[in-house]
């Protein structure tokens, strides 16, 4: 494991008497190509009164905003971080960057009015391969000797659904795709088969030109646009968007715990990946190559994908 210490552009003294709030530390991703990312922060001890908690928004297809926020929903510090494959789908290679104008149009206000605290300049860390872990100095805890660390860990799974992951949101979840295949109305979708397994709270499918599709097996708040409109029955499940009938099978039972239950649906047509991580890794020689484009993904959280 190693550890990269960065320069910050502002200093996070408004954080000098911070409680953690710990619960929103980790954010795990799986996708069916057998890629997992992990992103974990060490916050130090809980002291003082103040709670900061950490949340996670996209910034583009291959790139999230790592975002600390105060007990006021202001944030205190923020940085984007871009995630590549290499050529060869062996490594993970991470960068690191100070947010700017895209950030704060997207997060007007953010810290009311005031210029978010931030890097001072880009970062390309080592490349990590499957089981790497980097640690990243974000900032310190003026006062208390305390600096806020994140870590990335990556796992690359060529085993599909035979072999176990060790990452937390693929060992246990409410959500587990496995090999999913999905038709619209009787019709196989085009490019609709996935191999490997995803599993987490939520779980998603994106179907080249017809967008994304998200999944919970409970009512989400705070979210608009997703409706109780489907059911599972085991390795099966059902809904209706749009006045299509979808119908999907996998290998394993969709919800962990087996069994049947109701199905929340969020759909967006507009949705379409534009990093490189969610590509299939090299196939085999003499594989099909008709299924590309097609992937499932599980989290523990919906930001993820969703603003």
């Amino acid at each position: 494991m190693r550890r990269v210490v960065l320069v910050l552009a502002a200093s996070a003294a408004i954080l000098a008497s911070a409680r953690i709030c710990r619960a929103q530390a980790t954010s795990t991703v799986s996708l069916s190509n057998g890629v997992e990312l992990r992103i974990g922060v060490n916050l130090g001890p809980q002291t003082g009164q103040q709670e900061v908690k950490v949340e996670l928004g996209p910034a583009s297809g291959n790139s999230i905003y790592r975002i600390f926020r105060d007990q006021n929903d202001l944030a205190v510090f923020a940085y984007e971080l871009v995630v590549d494959r290499s050529a060869d789908g062996e490594e993970i290679r991470l960068t690191t960057k100070p947010v700017e104008d895209e950030f704060a149009a997207r997060f007007p206000n953010a810290d009311g009015g005031k210029p978010v605290p931030t890097l001072s300049s880009t970062g390309e860390l080592e490349p990590l391969r499957s089981g790497g872990k980097v640690e990243i100095g974000l900032f310190e805890l003026q006062g208390m000797g305390l600096t806020v660390v994140d870590s990335v860990q990556v796992r690359l799974n060529r085993g599909g659904s035979g072999e176990t992951p060790d990452l937390s949101s693929s060992t246990s979840g409410r959500l587990r795709f496995s090999n999913l295949k999905v038709s619209i109305n009787r019709a196989p979708a085009s490019a609709s088969s996935a191999s490997g397994r995803v599993s987490g709270r939520y779980a998603m499918f994106y179907i080249p030109g017809q967008g994304g599709y998200f999944f919970s097996a409970e009512a989400v708040s705070g979210r608009t646009g997703f409706v109780k409109a489907g059911s599972v029955n085991n390795s099966r499940f059902q809904f209706t968007v749009d006045n299509d009938i979808y119908e999907c099978a996998a290998d394993e039972p969709i919800l962990s715990q087996g069994g049947t239950g109701e199905l929340w649906v969020y759909h967006d047509p507009s949705y379409e990946p534009a990093g490189n991580w969610t590509r299939e890794l090299p196939a085999p020689a003499g594989a099909s190559t008709d299924m590309q484009g097609f992937f499932t993904a599980a989290s523990d959280t919906l930001s993820w994908w969703l603003r």
